[in-house]
């Protein structure tokens, strides 16, 4: 898997419209599903081929449509409509011939085509996507349900620099949606292209989504395998930046995942650099900040879960 780096640029819309970054996410396409083996002393840990691959990919309706003004569905159609403030607005607009507006913001574009429902409920799901404007930040992805005239807004996906990929992880038909923590991006004295972006996977639970990445180790599993190869190659080539940057990404991988205790043991052994001790404080430091409406890479997500205090190491 490449290493992400700056998004690229969709075609079409009004004026350049970068992609997020989601290289990694291409991952999805190719990503084996396997276990831990009996007798792995973490929950991550084991050999990277068990025998059993599985592969999921994310469904191609879920990208940006930015030349497309209008979607119609069953009930309502849709408009993108420019604002003389330059902001836009997105309205419904009944058969009747009586609109609304639904969604107000910046730079909006259609995520989704509305062909299907993200969650088992009657209706459509339709993903609106707005950017901030920045070189590759700022990412927020609205979910909308339209059942029949009705449109609700069920949540916000603050994606910072990553794109959005929708796929059925657990094979449940519930989707979830699969973005990153863009919170580490610079972090460390690193450039943004060697930035560990974990990733964020978020479900529907009660009256709107939030990251659930617990339930989905399996992803977590196949992106540290990926990690730790990087790691045994930058060792390779006597590559002491991209080490330390893989080492990184491992620590972070494993706390999203919530595997705490392994994530510290781990990064206890195979940090050597001096910094060790701000490392770490620079981690909680950021773990613990809140969501912030006015900070585009800070996610509507609790990860509180990843400060939880590890247990002794074996």
């Amino acid at each position: 898997m490449s290493r992400a780096g700056r998004g690229r640029r969709p075609r079409g819309g009004a004026g350049p419209r970068p992609r997020p970054r989601g290289a990694w996410l291409l991952l999805l396409a190719l990503v084996a599903l396997t276990a831990a083996p009996a007798g792995a002393l973490f929950p991550g840990a084991g050999d990277e081929d068990d025998g059993r691959p599985e592969g999921y990919a994310p469904l191609p309706e879920f990208r940006p449509y930015p030349e497309r003004d209008r979607l119609a569905l069953a009930g309502v159609t849709l408009i993108r409509v420019a604002r003389s403030d330059r902001t836009q607005a997105l309205v419904a607009r009944e058969a009747s011939g009586w609109e609304h507006v639904v969604l107000e913001g910046h730079r909006l574009a259609f995520y989704s085509l509305g062909r299907q429902a993200i969650r088992r409920v009657p209706g459509r799901h339709v993903l609106v996507q707005e950017w901030s404007g920045g070189a590759h930040c700022c990412f927020d992805f609205h979910v909308l349900w339209v059942d029949g005239v009705r449109v609700y807004r069920e949540g916000t996906i603050r994606a910072g620099d990553c794109e959005l990929q929708v796929a059925d992880l657990n094979r449940d038909g519930d989707l979830a949606l699969i973005s990153c923590d863009a919170r580490f991006a610079y972090a460390f004295g690193l450039a943004f292209a060697e930035s560990p972006l974990v990733p964020l996977v978020y479900s529907f639970r009660d009256t709107g989504y939030v990251a659930d990445n617990r339930r989905f180790s399996e992803l977590f599993r196949v992106r540290i395998r990926e990690e730790q190869r990087r790691l045994a190659e930058a060792e390779r080539q006597g590559d002491a930046g991209a080490a330390r940057g893989a080492v990184l990404s491992l620590l972070l991988h494993r706390l999203y995942a919530g595997w705490v205790t392994e994530g510290w043991c781990e990064f206890e052994k195979a940090y050597r650099w001096a910094d060790g001790i701000a490392v770490r404080q620079e981690v909680l430091a950021r773990l613990r900040r809140r969501p912030d409406p006015d900070d585009g890479r800070l996610p509507f997500a609790d990860v509180s879960y990843a400060l939880e205090k590890a247990a002794r190491c074996p």
